[in-house]
């Protein structure tokens, strides 16, 4: 079922993702992803009735993961970029 929505759709199901998060590479990888979510949860717990559906929403789900720890990460390095300099001011 997998491999059928993805030679009869993938224009389809990346075009959707794109216009909802704004950036090719972020739609591509976490398409990527959801297929191999796909990969290890259909054959465990079948396939779902809208599969086009559930691959776009998984997918959307891993991209604003993904945005997300990348916020956290440039919060972090700010905070510890301001550490340093603390640090640095106080050796002095």
């Amino acid at each position: 079922m997998l491999d059928e929505l993805l030679r009869e759709q993938p224009g389809r199901l990346l075009s959707v993702l794109i216009g909802s998060l704004g950036d090719f590479d972020l739609a591509e990888d976490a398409l990527q992803d959801a297929v191999a979510a796909a990969l290890a949860h259909w054959p465990r717990d079948g396939v779902p009735a809208n599969p086009a559906g559930w691959l776009v929403t998984a997918a959307r789900r891993r991209a604003i993961d993904q945005l997300r720890r990348g916020a956290n990460w440039r919060r972090k390095e700010e905070e510890l970029r301001v550490l340093a300099q603390l640090e640095s001011q106080a050796d002095e």
